[in-house]
């Protein structure tokens, strides 16, 4: 068999391969040179790195920006970040900065309302622990279901409503619902079906609410000396009424009329002026009544200007007068009824520094201290009664 002749590599590549192991050469005896190219090498790969990590993210970050901009047509800047614990920054010219805390802010609103708040919350916390030993629950349907009833009595819608709790009151429906709906819901069903409407409840009021009434001036002074002196001109010059009314009364709102006030009806706060202001006709003056409780007695003098005549018949109004007066008698149960639960349940005040319910006692926390401005609790409220200064219960025409 012919032997293969040996293949010979071509001139071009051995003269490279030459050239390459001459430089080998020089380099490995020029150490130097080696650590020039070995640093040169490694800022080439270190700047191909870095440039390779930059670019998409550039690239993402102009195209979320641009996608932002075609949806808005603005810019948006970031708020400057505030510490968790701090409510409020103020920043002078002088560069001067202040901060409001939490705690700051939390100790002011104690001051201010925290005594309300706090009473109401305990009482909606006292009457949940009621509901909860007798099994009583009052769902969110029956919550809304009950704002679209207290809304239809006076033709108004829900969402009106709340508007209006909004913009008076800033009152949320969820707290609406929360604070005043649901405890007043759940105190009907703890104190059940004992409202028992009479006859006689009816008619009183019938009288108080349709019946005659009087219309009269009154001139009102704070000693007897004053009012047995005005008494003795006017049984001289009756005429001359009005004209010490507007210069003697106390009662400034009546005063600036001459004495007018509203017509005296039955079944008035003050018996005393119903007496009277019934007792007398058409011109007449009464003698001087003292009314009022006895720390602020008031002595009084009336001109009677007439008397009306009752409006509507009993059997017209029947119905009405029946639904108020089971609100009205079933407010006054839920009342008793919640000082009841309270007076079986301790209460530990750590604000007021008081303990109300079955181990009434001082006490006091160590370390807390009540706010200088709060003022002493005046007593327990149902919870239909238990809203903020100026804030109502339910939709005003339904207020009694």
């Amino acid at each position: 068999m012919a032997q293969q002749p040996e293949t010979q590599p071509d001139a071009p590549n051995q003269q490279i391969v030459s050239w390459a192991r001459s430089r080998l050469a020089l380099i490995s005896r020029s150490p130097r040179l080696v650590l020039v190219l070995g640093g040169t090498l490694v800022v080439i790969v270190i700047a191909a790195v870095a440039l390779q990590m930059r670019t998409p993210a550039e690239g993402i970050a102009q195209v979320q920006s641009a996608a932002r901009t075609r949806d808005t047509g603005t810019a948006r800047v970031r708020p400057p970040v505030r510490k968790a614990q701090h409510m409020a920054r103020i920043a002078t010219a002088g560069s001067k900065t202040d901060f409001i805390s939490r705690d700051e802010l939390a100790k002011e609103c104690i001051a201010r309302v925290g005594v309300e708040v706090l009473d109401e919350l305990v009482n909606r916390k006292v009457i949940e622990l009621e509901c909860a030993r007798r099994g009583v629950t009052v769902t969110n349907a029956e919550v809304k279901q009950e704002v679209v009833r207290l809304c239809k009595e006076t033709g108004m819608e829900p969402s009106q409503w709340y508007q209006i709790l909004r913009a008076r009151h800033n009152i949320t429906p969820e707290q609406y619902h929360r604070n005043r709906i649901w405890p007043a819901m759940a105190m009907k069903k703890l104190v059940g079906a004992t409202v028992v409407v009479k006859e006689q409840d009816l008619k009183t009021a019938y009288d108080h609410h349709f019946g005659p009434r009087v219309k009269v001036r009154l001139v009102v002074y704070e000693n007897i000396r004053r009012a047995n002196e005005a008494w003795n001109a006017l049984q001289k010059n009756p005429g001359d009424f009005e004209r010490i009314a507007k210069r003697d009364s106390i009662e400034p709102n009546s005063r600036s009329l001459g004495g007018l006030i509203p017509p005296i009806r039955r079944h008035h706060e003050f018996p005393k002026l119903e007496a009277a202001a019934f007792k007398l006709k058409l011109g007449e003056i009464s003698a001087i009544v003292q009314y009022g409780p006895p720390t602020q007695s008031r002595y009084g003098i009336l001109k009677c200007e007439g008397h009306t005549k009752p409006e509507f018949a009993m059997k017209d109004v029947r119905d009405y007068l029946v639904k108020m007066v089971t609100d009205q008698k079933s407010q006054a149960e839920m009342a008793r009824h919640l000082l009841a639960i309270k007076g079986r349940t301790r209460v530990d005040n750590y604000l007021m520094n008081t303990t109300t319910g079955a181990v009434a006692r001082k006490t006091r926390q160590a370390g807390f201290n009540r706010p200088a401005t709060a003022k002493p609790s005046s007593g327990v409220r149902p919870a239909g009664g238990t809203v903020p200064r100026g804030t109502p219960r339910r939709p005003p025409s339904t207020r009694r």
